[in-house]
């Protein structure tokens, strides 16, 4: 397997006319990075509410990971966090430009932590680090929190169709140092580097399919989780601190909310290992269930069916009970 590290060169391709429509996006958060963040917001919290009323597939997507995840809410509750959802992601997308245009100083005013003390004790430990983040709105101001404050280390991207806003999210990315990796070059270059004793910025909390994973909870419902954080902390002698990136609607600004390290691990079982990493990621999302990014595959892959008993929720089982029942006293 060959490894590709992403090459942050411009390219003359770039400016082909069937780009100008990417760079013209750009341009625009660039124009927005100058305006005043609480007017940005403004402009998001009127754009919210008609926009989370269009029924497209992007709504119903979201809508159906929340059915996993949060099964006893009601409808109410679900289209009142789906609102929450769109307007803290309309927030974050009219801001994105401050990380490709506005200065260092500025952007380590808008990037604060909480559990500060859980990032300096596992710097102080001498050992490299994995950062166990996840996908919120926010991503990429978890990495910009790292390397504005002298991390360095190495993370994956996966290539998209637009070669123009991948230049522009991984110069975001690596903006302050480090490198980013090609998916499919695989996990090798991720431990030579931990060996190095640099660091991994990983967001293993898609389902990626049962390839490398088992099935373990993750909220409410069973979800293929990748175990590559316990092997590449076990052969990367590494310890993993577990991090969240949010916005803050109140202060205008990015957070990034560290938990402590995690102790005595990996353990060598791999599903007590992932449901400990799904735990965290719950932990984080907690009060902030409207940060993450639930419109992507985070339920792809049924649990095989002898292991569906295992994951029944105890509402599903009384519900197949009832209906045994009905159908013996016919």
């Amino acid at each position: 397997m060959n490894t590709k590290i992403y090459d942050l060169s411009f390219k003359a391709e770039y400016l082909h006319p069937r780009h100008w429509p990417s760079w013209l996006a750009i341009l625009l958060v660039g124009l927005l990075s100058f305006i005043p963040a609480a007017l940005r917001d403004a402009c998001a919290d009127l754009m919210a509410l008609p926009l989370s009323k269009l029924n497209i597939k992007f709504r119903r997507k979201v809508l159906e990971n929340f059915d996993k995840a949060f099964p006893r809410l009601t409808e109410d509750e679900r289209q009142a966090l789906y609102h929450r959802f769109v307007r803290v992601g309309l927030k974050v997308i009219l801001g994105y430009g401050e990380g490709f245009f506005r200065s260092r100083n500025y952007l380590r005013k808008k990037l604060i932590a909480q559990g500060e003390e859980y990032f300096e004790a596992a710097r102080a430990s001498g050992r490299p680090i994995i950062y166990l983040g996840s996908h919120s709105w926010a991503i990429d101001h978890s990495s910009l929190y790292l390397s504005s404050h002298g991390v360095k280390g190495c993370s994956f991207m996966h290539t998209s169709k637009n070669p123009i806003f991948d230049y522009f999210m991984n110069h975001i990315r690596m903006r302050f140092g480090g490198v980013i990796y090609e998916r499919s070059s695989g996990i090798k270059p991720l431990i030579r580097n931990l060996h190095q004793g640099l660091n991994v910025l990983f967001f293993p909390d898609e389902d990626l399919g049962a390839k490398s994973a088992v099935f373990v909870n993750f909220f409410a419902s069973p979800k293929a989780t990748l175990v590559v954080i316990p092997k590449l902390a076990r052969l990367g002698r590494a310890l993993v601190l577990p991090m969240f990136g949010a916005y803050n609607e109140q202060k205008h600004c990015y957070e990034v909310i560290f938990s402590p390290a995690f102790e005595n691990y990996p353990s060598g079982d791999d599903e007590q290992d992932a449901r400990r990493m799904n735990e965290a990621i719950e932990q984080g999302l907690q009060g902030r269930e409207e940060q993450y990014m639930w419109f992507l595959g985070f339920y792809r892959t049924d649990p095989p069916p002898e292991m569906l008993e295992k994951f029944a929720r105890p509402q599903d089982k009384q519900t197949a009970a009832d209906g045994e029942g009905e159908e013996h006293e016919r």
